[in-house]
């Protein structure tokens, strides 16, 4: 199968190469986009008189034959407008009627599935009544809603120039979806919260979730320059772009958080956030949105290229359960960030990010088949064991990813790397520090989940004057960072430090108190020399009042990382990240 790819991408250049400038062109070579999967999942049907087509929620190997919900439903807006979606591009690349056929359908489910006040219900069951009580499903202005939204604001930009009486209808229910936005954010429009001493934004909720509601909003707002719909998208712009803290050293590097109920914890799947504001920013010249978005490829999502794909940061990074639905979110903020700043890097860094479905991921297995259009659901990079089912979303988001990047060519330059080479952080739990002074206890926590952000494992509590070391392997000379994932805490007599040494000597004494507790990563140093080979590091809790400062890992981060990728031609790319300079650099 990886020959396959080899072969494709070949003929794809030399097409390209030879008819640079016919659009037909698109039309007659050959593609890794593969809609026989999705076509197979995929059901027409009639509603109330109307065609529709949906789409099955999963899909289980080894027959992958339709696989539904018994309490959900068979179907729901969430897959049937990302569909919409799919068909929607692949109709503007490829100009084939059939997908534009089925992206009408799609979308006449999705505006079937919108009620009266503009909000949309997810699922319907499998007599094609409407789900209007489950969880997942009941008449809100949520993550249904707002991918609604974005297919049926992309689908208005097509039809406005294919079918102009079906783009009215697009537009009426755009509209109405729109009043219902609008609701939504000036209920608390310009309000904050404060959660754990960081401003949140009180007016957007699911920060990933409305990042598909932008995405709409830009698509209608390309074609159609509506200061109702502009002003909603300066308002999600203004709340997405301010919900986002770190810096290339400071935790958590630039991310776009995900949920207002935690300023930690990142998640990869449905993080759109860096990918809609480069768009929206594109179109209504905010460059300080595009900034943000750069912010965050720049700092967190270059380093997750060099460390490998991750599920989250809680504040620890995670690896088990890796999908197409994050590995997507990563491509396309670099797509859009490439077509709105026309840096080359961001397409290099797009092939990157999508070359985990041509087998560079933990389990070194093609997550996305080109012959059959399968995205495979999801991979451990612990275990490397791969679910082998495709359901709709893993599918829809891997076509996503491949039609962004195949309209690039430095992206597909390094969409069949593999990874060589890596230098970059080691994270050392707290447990497996040995005790060198005090009395510090090692527990298991009932759960791993704190309320706001995700233990690694065990934890050690320390009172004060508690004393834990470590020897580390250095495998390369250089500047190094050390952090620890532990919790902040109010302290009694003022401040809770941990010191930190490095072979002996003092480094620094931190200051980790808070007005409440929550679980983060810390600076523990600014920068130190570290030799190649064995060091140990020393912690010790400093608790005025014996208070118990509990600590998760230790991070060893090397000012310096890179990783070296190598294509199928076995030339090298490398990037190198300087964390203390605050550049990248791709070569």
């Amino acid at each position: 199968m990886q020959k396959y790819f080899q072969i494709v991408l070949a003929f794809i250049f030399m097409v390209s190469i030879v008819f640079p400038t016919q659009a037909e062109a698109a039309e007659t070579q050959t593609s890794l986009v593969n809609l026989d999967h999705l076509d197979f999942l995929n059901e027409e049907i009639t509603i109330e008189g109307k065609e529709m087509l949906i789409t099955h929620i999963y899909s289980e190997y080894p027959n992958y034959e339709w696989v539904d919900d018994a309490d959900e439903g068979i179907a729901c807006v969430d897959d049937v407008a990302r569909a919409a979606v799919v068909y929607l591009n692949h109709y503007e690349q490829t100009k084939k009627k059939a997908s534009l056929e089925k992206a009408k359908k799609a979308l006449n489910f999705v505006m079937y599935m919108q009620a009266d006040d503009g909000e949309f219900y997810n699922f319907i069951f499998d007599d094609y009544s409407i789900n209007t009580d489950g969880p997942t499903s009941k008449k809100s202005f949520d993550w249904w809603a707002a991918r609604a939204m974005w297919s049926i604001g992309h689908g208005y930009k097509v039809f406005s120039e294919t079918d102009p009486a079906y783009a009215k209808e697009l537009k009426e229910s755009f509209l109405l979806a729109n009043n219902a936005l609008q609701k939504k954010v000036d209920e608390k429009y310009e309000e904050y919260n404060i959660v754990n001493g960081y401003k949140v934004p009180a007016w957007i909720g699911g920060f990933d979730a409305m990042s598909n509601a932008l995405l709409g909003l830009s698509e209608y707002y390309e074609v159609q320059k509506d200061p109702v719909v502009k002003d909603s998208m300066l308002k999600l712009g203004k709340g997405l772009s301010e919900y986002q803290f770190g810096s290339y050293t400071k935790y958590p590097f630039g991310a776009h958080l995900d949920w207002d109920g935690s300023p930690t914890l990142w998640h990869a799947w449905g993080s759109g956030q860096s990918m809609a504001l480069a768009k929206a920013g594109n179109l209504l010249n905010k460059e300080e949105w595009i900034e943000s978005a750069q912010q965050e490829a720049d700092q967190l999502f270059t380093h997750i290229l060099v460390k490998g794909m991750i599920k989250e940061m809680a504040p620890t990074p995670t690896k088990d359960e890796q999908i197409a639905y994050g590995v997507n979110m990563l491509t396309q903020a670099f797509t859009e960030l490439y077509h709105a700043t026309n840096e080359k890097k961001y397409a290099q860094y797009a092939g990157i990010a999508a070359s985990w479905y041509t087998g560079n991921n933990d389990a070194n297995f093609q997550m996305y088949d080109p012959e059959t259009g399968r995205g495979y659901d999801g991979l451990n990079g612990v275990t490397g064991k791969v679910n082998m089912n495709s359901g709709a979303e893993s599918t829809i988001e891997a076509l996503m990813s491949i039609q962004a990047i195949q309209q690039l060519p430095e992206a597909m330059d390094t969409f069949n790397v593999k990874t060589k080479e890596r230098h970059t952080s080691t994270i050392h739990e707290a447990e497996t520090f040995t005790t060198k002074s005090g009395s510090p206890v090692i527990e298991t926590p009932e759960s791993a989940w704190t309320g706001d952000a995700l233990f690694s494992n065990k934890i050690v509590k320390l009172n004060n004057g508690d004393t834990i070391q470590k020897e580390v392997n250095i495998d390369k000379q250089g500047l190094y960072l050390i952090y620890g994932a532990l919790e902040k805490a109010p302290s009694l007599g003022g401040e809770l430090k941990l010191d930190l040494k490095i072979d002996g000597r003092k480094v620094s004494s931190t200051d980790v108190s808070a007005a409440n507790k929550y679980l983060t990563l810390v600076n523990l140093n600014k920068v130190n020399y570290l030799s190649t080979g064995k060091h140990t590091i020393t912690l010790t809790a400093k608790t005025p009042y014996n208070e118990t400062l509990t600590l998760d890992n230790v991070v060893v981060q090397p000012v310096n990382e890179y990783a070296v990728f190598e294509d199928e031609s076995n030339q090298t790319v490398k990037l190198e990240r300087n964390l203390v300079q605050g550049k990248n650099l791709i070569r």
